[in-house]
């Protein structure tokens, strides 16, 4: 306990205590009326004294209990600025996959956790990506892109730092979807950008960040197999869980294959195991209010981890 509690709670044990003299005081001075009556001049004199006294020692202990009150107050504003100012601010000094405490986050200010911002050529954010998932073409610019910084919880129920790279236009739209997710405590294993999964293309980076389930967006790549440019190259695509929600291909016979054996389980799409995405799950309600299609309602494949949207 730090000296400043020891005094706070020291001073609320003293001032009942003070209150409780008061009151005998006052007790005393009732019955110094009633003694005031049936006494001898001599012995009123002495009374009166001893009253004078008294209300002299009322006096101190009002004063006293005022200065308590008034100290004890000022504390608690100290304690409470205190405790505020341990909030972080933003996520400034935080990396991607810190794990926060809960009271460091200021919940009226949720959205400062929440953030994008802009890349520009030879920043920290164009190192990790230039020559990775971000190659100069003539189909998407730098300037047309976003990184943001927002917070998720882990399936450890820990309240984690993430990272995305979308299309500026989609910026608002993708930080409100997922502080609202944060806000109802849904689960997302991880979120860094694909270049740390970097396994010298776009194709075979996807596969290792879908192999450690991890949740990302921009990726100039094609489309899986195929040569045409994925909506994930114009960062207006968004791969959520894709463990629990896999890419799933159906052969001529109508059987499903699918490329992760880590997604065995998740096939069924009728299980109730967590973190599988269906129309009833608050993921897919707040990416389609939001105007996004899911990869889970095409006939074939289904990409059920996949949300996108085209820009207007």
């Amino acid at each position: 306990m730090s000296k400043r509690q020891k005094k706070l709670q020291g001073s609320h044990i003293w001032l009942p205590i003070l209150c409780i003299g008061l009151g005998c005081v006052a007790v005393f001075s009732c019955q110094l009326n009633i003694w005031l009556k049936h006494s001898s001049d001599r012995e009123r004199e002495q009374w009166v004294q001893q009253e004078a006294r008294y209300q002299e020692r009322i006096g101190e202990l009002e004063q006293n209990v005022e200065d308590l009150e008034q100290e004890l107050n000022q504390q608690q504003n100290a304690e409470n600025l205190t405790f505020a100012g341990a909030y972080l601010s933003d996520l400034t000094e935080q990396s991607p996959g810190d794990i926060l405490e809960e009271e460091k986050l200021d919940r009226e200010n949720i959205g400062n956790y929440f953030t994008a911002v802009s890349i520009k050529e030879g920043d920290e954010i164009y190192q990790r990506i230039n020559g990775k998932s971000y190659r100069e073409n003539d189909n998407i610019s730098l300037d047309e892109l976003v990184y943001l910084k927002m917070l998720h919880y882990n399936f450890q129920g820990e309240i984690q730092v993430g990272e995305m790279i979308v299309h500026r236009e989609l910026a608002e739209d993708v930080l409100e979807i997922f502080q609202e997710l944060f806000e109802n405590q849904y689960e997302i294993q991880s979120m860094y950008l694909v270049d740390n999964y970097w396994a010298g293309n776009g194709e075979d980076s996807d596969f290792a960040s879908i192999e450690a389930n991890n949740t990302s967006a921009f990726n100039y790549r094609e489309v899986t197999g195929g040569t045409s440019l994925s909506n994930h190259a114009y960062g207006r695509a968004i791969d959520i869980n894709p463990q629990q929600n896999p890419y799933v291909w159906f052969d001529r016979s109508g059987t499903a294959q699918w490329s992760h054996e880590n997604a065995d389980a998740y096939i069924n799409r009728e299980s109730d195991l967590a973190h599988v995405i269906d129309h009833e799950n608050l993921c897919y309600q707040l990416f389609a209010e939001h105007g996004f299609s899911w990869g889970g309602d095409w006939d074939n494949p289904k990409d059920y981890q996949h949300f996108e949207k085209s820009l207007q």
